[in-house]
């Protein structure tokens, strides 16, 4: 192909980008690593505004040789852009530990005087926390906040945290200085709809408050992802959608009067014999705190094959049957399944007495063998259950 023919279909293919609405080519510009969008606009004038106008900020320092090099395209974008225009999503991604302080600071506040309503915050791994800006508390405009290794630090002349839009809030490995701080940060959060806790810190156990400090109602909340022992069961009780994990066979003394769908995923330490012996027990016991509960899954994460079978045939089903059982729950799944004496039971407990059970599902565990498994399965298929309609899952 000649050089002239060359030229001629690069202008073409130039002109049919070109020729695409600025809307569209936003949009394009928008599923764009930050630094290759930034980049675009030194292509052509007309390429400067659509970087500006950009509503959705995604900055990841991953391609950025060092910390420096990556302040210094922040300033860059903070410098360019349209003052005048909002930012809708800030989703900050770090590798490096920010240059100062002051730098990540600076960011987070044009984010929100320009009415950020979506902020995500993931810093580095390193023993320093950075710690949030307490002006992000108080922000009118925010519906969702993901904070990831970050550090909350209150004091007392500080203004109260006020969070009037926050639906989503999501925590892991976040540092509070005292544990009451976790209780002054979901106060703060009137109307929040989803909470998720994972790995807090807590620095100081103890310090005197004020006897008014209210436990967080969260009246409003429907759905929860707990993994963190900071986070009291009775602060959640409205929800309908609950997903925790568990270290040991503790907690859910509350009542879960909404309940429909929860998710219980056991991290027992190899040291309680409890982990075979009476999980499954204990399981039978904490039922009847939901009452309206339709979906049921059991996990337990880190499991290995083990000779021995401690809950040695000592079965006893409850003497009264929970609530969920006689009217409500239609799907019930245990993963990881390993054919414990224990686990059998169960399964044959919730299949003998759950009268509206539509899907019973067994997922084995990877340990076992391919005879086990089938075992397994003849096993339940041939157990009678009182739902004429459920279905046995052996996978």
């Amino acid at each position: 192909m000649s050089s002239r023919r060359l030229r001629i279909c690069s202008r073409r293919d130039r002109d049919r980008v070109s020729c695409l609405p600025d809307p569209l080519l936003e949009k394009i510009l928008s599923y764009l690593p930050k630094k290759d969008a930034f980049a675009t606009s030194i292509l052509s004038k007309r390429w400067k505004p659509l970087w500006r106008s950009q509503l959705i900020l995604r900055l990841d320092d991953k391609t950025f040789p060092d910390a420096l090099a990556f302040r210094q395209f922040l300033y860059s974008v903070i410098a360019m852009r349209d003052n005048t225009l909002p930012i809708l999503s800030l989703h900050l991604n770090c590798c490096y530990r920010f240059y100062s302080d002051k730098d990540f600071y600076n960011l987070l506040y044009a984010a929100i005087t320009r009415g950020v309503q979506n902020l995500s915050i993931d810093l580095p791994h390193c023993s320093i926390m950075t710690t949030l800006p307490t002006f992000l508390l108080t922000t009118k405009t925010l519906s969702v906040l993901k904070l990831k290794r970050v550090k909350v630090t209150l004091n007392e002349d500080d203004p109260d945290i006020d969070l009037p839009s926050l639906k989503v809030l999501h925590l892991e490995s976040v540092g509070f200085t005292y544990y009451q701080d976790i209780m002054k940060l979901l106060s703060g959060c009137p109307i929040l709809e989803e909470l998720e806790a994972k790995d807090l810190i807590v620095y100081t156990l103890c310090k005197e408050f004020p006897t008014d400090t209210d436990v967080p109602s969260l009246s409003n909340l429907v759905r929860a992802n707990i993994s963190d022992p900071h986070i009291q069961f009775d602060w959640i009780h409205n929800i309908h959608h609950l997903r925790t994990q568990l270290r040991g066979p503790f907690g859910f003394d509350t009542m879960f009067h909404n309940l429909i769908h929860l998710e219980l995923i056991f991290d027992f330490n190899y040291r309680y014999l409890f982990r075979s012996q009476h999980k499954c027990r204990w399981l039978t016991k904490i039922l009847k705190n939901f009452p309206k509960l339709q979906t049921l899954i059991i996990d337990e994460i880190n499991k290995v094959d083990t000779v021995h079978n401690y809950c040695d045939g000592k079965w006893e089903d409850p003497t009264i049957i929970p609530e969920c059982l006689l009217s409500h729950l239609t799907t019930c799944s245990l993963r990881n399944y390993s054919h414990l004496s224990c686990e059998f039971q169960f399964a044959k407990y919730i299949m003998k007495n759950s009268r509206v059970l539509s899907t019973m599902t067994i997922q084995c565990a990877k340990f076992l063998e391919t005879n086990t498994k089938l075992q397994m399965s003849r096993e339940l298929s041939l157990y009678p259950r009182i739902s004429g309609a459920c279905k046995i899952l052996c996978i």
